[in-house]
């Protein structure tokens, strides 16, 4: 599936407004290149070039051409399942974002992990034992080997 232009553009260009607004809150230190740069300047090149695609594919549209602006509907878009797995994807980050901090991070990315797994036709036991050694092997490599901390939810020590 391939969406058309515009919507393409406009969201690139909403992306790099997004990554600006966020780039606002990084500290500036005085005198020196700021975290602040790198982002506004990633940002400011979706914007710029988002707008480019967008307004390309209107002003083809606008001269007679056939610019599409709805995606036509292909045969996998109408499966169900296929679609689930599309849409799982994206809302297990955001329902480990939100969840992680309140119910910890090694039982919410068990619990999606095994979804996903379940998703993809997986037996359910096996699906259990994967997300389980998966989740732990990959907590415990961020939190001992890169030291990242990780949200521990309700649940004392650094396991969690």
């Amino acid at each position: 599936m391939r969406l058309p232009d515009i919507w393409t553009g406009l969201g690139f260009a909403l992306l790099g407004i997004f990554v600006i607004l966020q780039a606002q809150g990084f500290p500036e230190p005085a005198g020196a290149a700021s975290p602040r740069l790198f982002p506004r300047i990633i940002g400011c090149g979706f914007v710029l070039f988002g707008l480019m695609i967008a307004g390309r594919s209107l002003a083809a549209r606008m001269q007679g051409a056939e610019v599409r602006l709805l995606p036509p509907v292909e045969d996998w878009m109408r499966s169900s399942k296929r679609l689930t797995r599309i849409v799982f994807v994206p809302l297990s980050i955001v329902l480990y974002g939100l969840l992680a901090p309140v119910l910890g991070s090694l039982p919410v990315s068990v619990v999606l992990v095994f979804v996903s797994a379940l998703l993809w036709d997986e037996r359910p036991v096996a699906a259990a034992i994967v997300a389980v050694c998966v989740c732990l092997v990959v907590t415990l490599f961020f939190m001992e080997v890169m030291r990242v901390p990780l949200p521990t939810g309700p649940f004392p020590g650094s396991l969690f």
